[in-house]
């Protein structure tokens, strides 16, 4: 008994030191904290949750950020849930969320503590390599929340770039072109409104543009470089051979459109290198196809015409088209070289006026190019207002590339008149001599026509007036015959042309019976000689002296050409006997004799001394 009353003694001692020392850490287990999430950048929001406040039902806690206030909860039933957003001041980094019974965070009871992690500050970049030009999507974490963001490209402000961090303090997918730079790592920041900034390295590479990016041998290309050393020389290479040095960079390491030319190479893809005095160099490809050029691009029907070629199988056997029909070629064989290049010409087929394809093959590769087969008519003279023609002008026309086999009519004036009708040969060439008939002075078309091609010519008639006719009769104020005669100088008119000649002259005669012509009795026009005899039907009537006939003259040439008119001149017409015919005629003839007779019978007697 005494042995089981010591252990009762014992086993209740035991029990009370561990109740004692259980009842110091029960508020210690009891009251906690969690939160949601337990990591996160500058602008992250926590949900912190307690649990095991039972002595502070009814009463409020305070929640401390790296013992910096946050925000307070109350304490309902032993719990207590509420939200604070991690401070801009926080850097990366492990710190302490702190619950006590006041604010401060020296004052007051500590409760409970748990850790939260502080996510860096960052920004990421995709691509994070490219080139000048190349698009990059910039994503930012751990920044301000709310804040606007401003973007730097080695420290250079890019002001067509902005965005806006949300509540946590993130910005996504915020679009950046890079500029104009030079080759290497270059620097991308972003800054917020708070000056918190994060950086990022974006590598520029060397690159080339070549435009077009395929074409033919003797093509022109243009070439832009960017990425490479700034300030260098430029050097390029055609297939690795070096072609020169074209250019400097600018202090961005770009150079823009510099041009480059294709030179003579095979049909394929070649390469186009450019680099600077660094070492840097950057390649593009260009594809070199097949391609003929026709010298003269246009003629007539019989020219030579040559075929150069380039980008066809190295060493093969060329043919050679006009118009679907096979040519002779000089020279007879053609063989392209070891670049595939070429060079032939042919003579052009008669056809008429047209455009008409060239087709060259090496029976796999066939370049085209167009030919227009033209018309041309040539005159041997040509004339203007400074020198005209003349009526009788001799002039030869020649024509090429009309209609072979065909019938060319050549006409003159408005009106036309045909001068001429000639064939073609089999070629559409010809050649035909044509006079310059009377017409008018002033400009004129001469007309060539096969019916299908039409050439003109302007022919521009002279016209110079001839000189005035000198009158000689009648003489002024005299008396004439009711039949007048007229009289004056004859007028020639020079011309000047390949044959110096004179040209056919005219004349016009007036007469009235006014000074100023106003009563026109006679106009005779066309008068070839220098000289006029009034017909039976044309006679005047006799006229005192006081009342003149008047008479004027001029001449006119084979282009109606008419000089001025001459002076006017006077004269009149004296009594006029009736006209005696027949037996009257005879009988006055008679009576007359008989009358001389015995005057002089009469005259003889008294003369005789005889007396009656």
């Amino acid at each position: 008994m005494k042995y089981n009353k010591l252990f009762r003694i014992l086993a209740l001692a035991i029990i009370l030191s561990l109740l004692m020392l259980a009842i110091p850490a029960t508020p210690a287990l009891a009251q906690t904290i969690l939160l949601s999430p337990t990591s996160g950048t500058v602008g992250t929001t926590v949900t912190v949750t307690g649990t095991g406040f039972t002595a502070y039902t009814g009463q409020s806690v305070y929640i401390l950020f790296d013992y910096a206030f946050m925000v307070s909860a109350s304490v309902t039933g032993g719990t207590f849930s509420t939200s604070f957003t991690v401070p801009s001041s926080a850097t990366a980094g492990q710190a302490i969320v702190t619950v006590r019974t006041l604010p401060e965070p020296d004052q007051g009871s500590l409760i409970a503590q748990a850790s939260f992690t502080v996510t860096a500050r960052t920004i990421t970049l995709s691509p994070s390599t490219g080139y000048v030009g190349d698009t990059v999507i910039i994503s930012g974490t751990g920044f301000a929340a709310n804040s606007p963001i401003t973007f730097y490209f080695d420290s250079v402000i890019v002001t067509a770039v902005t965005s806006t961090t949300n509540a946590n303090g993130s910005f996504p997918n915020t679009t950046f072109t890079i500029p104009s730079t030079s080759r290497g790592g270059h620097t991308i920041e972003a800054r917020d409104a708070s000056l918190n900034s994060a950086t990022a390295t974006f590598a520029v590479a060397n690159k080339i543009t070549v435009s077009p990016t395929s074409g033919a041998v003797g093509d022109t290309v243009t070439i832009n470089g960017t990425g490479f050393a700034a300030s260098s020389p430029i050097t390029f290479y055609f297939d690795d051979v070096s072609v020169g040095t074209a250019t400097y960079t600018n202090l961005n390491g770009s150079f823009t459109n510099n041009t480059f030319t294709i030179p003579s190479t095979s049909r394929g893809s070649h390469t186009i290198k450019a680099q600077d005095a660094s070492g840097n160099y950057a390649i593009a490809t260009f594809t070199v196809a097949h391609k003929i050029t026709i010298t003269p691009t246009s003629g007539v029907s019989g020219i030579s015409v040559t075929v150069s070629g380039t980008g066809f199988g190295a060493n093969r056997p060329i043919t050679i088209k006009y118009n679907n029909n096979l040519v002779t070629t000089t020279p007879a064989s053609i063989t392209t070289d070891a670049n595939g290049s070429f060079s032939a010409s042919f003579t052009v087929l008669a056809s008429i006026a047209g455009t008409y394809k060239v087709d060259a093959t090496d029976g796999t590769n066939t370049a085209s190019a167009n030919f227009v087969s033209t018309t041309d008519a040539t005159i041997s003279q040509t004339t203007s207002e400074a020198a005209p023609g003349y009526v009788g002008m001799p002039l030869t026309i020649t024509g090429t590339g009309f209609k072979p086999n065909a019938t060319v009519t050549v006409t003159y004036t408005s009106d036309p008149v045909t001068l001429a009708t000639v064939p073609t040969d089999a070629n559409g060439n010809f050649s035909v001599k044509v006079t310059i008939p009377p017409s008018a002075g002033g400009s004129h078309a001469i007309t060539v026509t096969d019916g299908y091609t039409t050439k003109q010519f302007t022919f521009v008639m002279e016209s110079t007036a001839p000189a005035i006719p000198p009158p000689l009769l009648p003489m002024m104020g005299v008396k004439a015959k009711s039949k007048a005669y007229f009289d004056w100088e004859d007028v020639t008119k020079d011309v000047k042309g390949a044959d110096e000649r004179s040209t056919p002259v005219t004349y016009t005669l007036q007469i009235a019976t006014d000074a100023d012509f106003k009563t026109i009795l006679l106009k005779k026009e066309g008068l070839t000689t220098s000289a006029y005899t009034l017909t039976d039907a044309e006679k005047l009537k006799s006229t005192k002296k006081e009342a003149p006939y008047y008479w004027r003259l001029r001449a006119v040439d084979a282009a109606s050409n008419a000089s001025d008119w001459t002076g006017a001149g006077t004269f009149y017409v004296g009594f006029i006997f009736p006209e005696i015919k027949g037996g009257l005629l005879y009988g006055l003839i008679g009576a007359g004799a008989l009358l001389l007779f015995f005057l002089g019978f009469w005259v003889g007697r008294r003369g005789g001394g005889y007396e009656y």
